[in-house]
């Protein structure tokens, strides 16, 4: 299994923005807060057993939570719901590729 590298994880989700949007600090942001998500509900637990037929539930969980914290919270760069989603999904498809 590879390890983890933050800076691999933030370059792809990068990759999936429009460039006026690719702002390293709020992209480390949104990967903060995804596993602030994990934390909070006891995912950070290493599962090789993963069902990926919750993993567009698990999305649409954790992008709710983001807006969540940015309506109380205002980033400074401004991401659509899709564009927040779709950051998500590269996320999970990095640590997906892993194992």
């Amino acid at each position: 299994m590879k390890e983890y590298n933050e800076n691999e994880a933030v370059a792809l989700m990068a990759a999936v923005l429009p460039e006026e949007l690719r702002d390293n600090d709020s992209i480390c942001e949104v990967l903060d807060l995804i596993y602030d998500y994990y934390d909070e509900n006891g995912e950070l637990d290493l599962d090789l057993g993963d069902d990926d037929d919750d993993e567009q539930s698990d999305v649409d969980a954790i992008v709710a939570y983001i807006e969540k914290y940015f309506r109380k919270n205002a980033p400074s760069t401004r991401f659509s719901t899709e564009q927040i989603a779709d950051m998500v999904k590269a996320e999970i498809e990095y640590e997906n590729s892993l194992f």
